[in-house]
């Protein structure tokens, strides 16, 4: 499989490198880099490994970061929508492709 990020998606992954990077957790945005790309990594090998949500996305929630990969499967790629932080709106990211 393929994996596509949009670029809503790219934003909301810098948005949190550079979170973490302002608090002075340096080390903390160097472990959500490196997490979030393991994570990528994963769902390339299984695509189905997200629970099922709403808007016909799935969800992979990080291990150590309270963020989850919001997903669409379309065929061979595997198309990022979000990289949603836990404590955001539920499906804000919904008009998302």
């Amino acid at each position: 499989m393929r994996i596509s990020l949009s670029d809503e998606a790219k934003v909301d992954g810098q948005d949190a490198v550079d979170w973490y990077i302002d608090e002075g957790a340096f080390p903390a945005a160097s472990a959500f880099v490196g997490e979030l790309e393991h994570t990528l990594l994963l769902l390339q090998q299984f695509p189905e490994m997200g629970m099922s949500s709403r808007f016909g996305t799935r969800l992979l929630p990080l291990q150590t970061f309270p963020y989850s990969l919001v997903y669409r499967i379309h065929g061979p790629v595997v198309r990022v929508i979000a990289i949603a932080h836990h404590s955001h709106r539920p499906g804000y990211w919904a008009g998302r492709r």
